[in-house]
């Protein structure tokens, strides 16, 4: 036989094993490879976090860096999801533990008027009811105010206004209340502070902070506000000569619902405090307190200027 069909036919079978070999080790490597998705994909259904190969520069290396990924974006929004879950739960008991007080008196208050009553009694009971219809008002009122805030419904849109008129909106709401009590307001520092801020919400944030100063000052007292334009921040101060809060509990009073456990009489439902601070931040500022107990308080707004 010539040589060189020996050599061509040893050549050419040569090839067709090496060809084999190849369609055998890649037919090999393609099972492997659905094996390994397989197994990936069936931990994130599964809530797993994919595991790591060994390998770095392989196809399915580079898939499942992919993949766990996603499983990294599924595990957060799900963290999110039950954290939003948690605090729609705790958002419901928190509006039925408060509606609650107000609606049971004022079932008190309707058997009342169901007995034979003097004209006197009649009338008492007639103001306590009404005192509870617009104390349950004025808590959705809050409710609807802060809900809105917490879910996004309500954006805050920033405008380029004086600030400075802002506050002094603010102070108009509470002049009556101050008068009541005969309790000197007033209002120093800059007359003139234009910065970009939400007129509206900002305003429910001072007015917030001035009535709780009145609420907590006593007959003839003074609550002062200041504004100024700080650095990189403008600074709005309230301060009263009030009862004054203890050092432990100032972590506490911007927590939703909180009241001080010695002015449970007084009206007010612990979101005043809670919003002021909600609407600051969401305006990329920050809110502190100042106190001691029976000296009075001072609450510091700051918004970037």
């Amino acid at each position: 036989m010539d040589n060189g069909l020996i050599t061509a036919a040893a050549l050419s079978l040569a090839a067709a094993v090496f060809c084999g070999c190849r369609y055998i080790k890649l037919k090999r490597e393609v099972l492997e490879f659905s094996e390994q998705l397989e197994e990936s994909l069936d931990l994130v259904v599964a809530g797993k976090q994919p595991q790591e190969g060994k390998q770095t520069d392989t196809l399915f290396a580079k898939l499942n860096e992919k993949l766990a990924r996603i499983w990294h974006i599924f595990e957060l929004k799900g963290q999110e999801n039950l954290a939003e879950k948690m605090r729609l739960q705790e958002l419901v008991s928190d509006i039925s533990h408060q509606c609650r007080i107000p609606l049971s008196n004022q079932n008190i208050y309707l058997d009342i008027l169901k007995d034979s009553l003097s004209p006197e009694e009649k009338n008492d009971a007639v103001k306590s009811l009404e005192y509870q219809t617009v104390r349950l008002q004025f808590l959705m009122e809050s409710m609807i105010k802060l809900s809105r805030l917490e879910t996004g419904i309500i954006q805050i849109k920033k405008e380029e206004k004086d600030l400075a008129e802002t506050v002094r909106r603010a102070v108009s709401a509470v002049v009556l209340s101050a008068e009541k009590k005969n309790i000197t307001l007033s209002m120093t520092g800059d007359s003139s502070v234009f910065i970009g801020h939400d007129v509206k919400w900002t305003m429910e944030a001072v007015t917030n902070l001035l009535d709780n100063a009145v609420k907590y000052t006593g007959e003839n007292g003074r609550v002062e506000i200041s504004i100024h334009v700080r650095e990189i921040f403008a600074e709005i101060c309230v301060t009263d000569n009030g009862k004054g809060i203890l050092q432990e509990r100032q972590a506490q009073i911007f927590k939703r619902f909180y009241r001080e456990p010695e002015v449970h009489d007084q009206e007010g439902i612990g979101v005043g405090l809670y919003l002021a601070r909600k609407i600051t931040e969401m305006q990329d500022g920050y809110i502190e307190v100042v106190s001691q107990q029976g000296e009075g308080a001072a609450f510091h707004i700051y918004l970037p200027g």
